[in-house]
């Protein structure tokens, strides 16, 4: 009997730290930022995979490790919609790092990111980007709506 509730027990120390192991909340190492400015004109709509070749000479990048930033741009990580499809003209990258992993979207100025072959919608990211690249995000950005 003592064996029987002896291997129960032991499963269920298992089976908790495997539960818990899986449920850990991962924050980023660091949040890079690549960007051109938002006021950038071009004759047509850069592609994300094209932006670091367009953009090689004029890109600035900044690197986020400050753990109140970092825990606030992975917050604001959650916070995408799904959006239909429309043309996309890149003016910037967000790669956050964890560890030797990391997580990239290519963003427009209008809040929308593009991941994976699929558009998000994401204006409170927009806006925590544009803090960090101007002093204050444009104004624009404040009367921007959800599509």
């Amino acid at each position: 009997m003592k064996k029987a509730l002896y291997k129960i027990f032991f499963v269920q120390l298992l089976l908790l730290s495997y539960s818990t192991g899986f449920a850990q909340i991962h924050k980023p190492d660091s949040v890079k930022l690549e960007f051109e400015g938002f006021d950038t004109e071009t004759v047509y709509a850069i592609p994300c995979d094209a932006f670091d070749y367009i953009f090689l000479k004029t890109k600035k990048i900044k690197i986020i490790n400050k753990q109140q930033d970092l825990s606030k741009f992975e917050s604001l990580r959650k916070n995408f919609k799904q959006a239909k499809e429309r043309s996309f003209d890149v003016r910037g990258k967000i790669t956050y790092h964890y560890g030797n992993k990391a997580a990239k979207y290519c963003f427009d100025t209008f809040g929308f990111f593009y991941k994976d072959g699929k558009l998000s919608y994401n204006k409170k990211l927009l806006m925590a980007i544009s803090d960090n690249i101007y002093s204050n995000h444009p104004e624009y950005l404040d009367t921007l709506r959800q599509p």
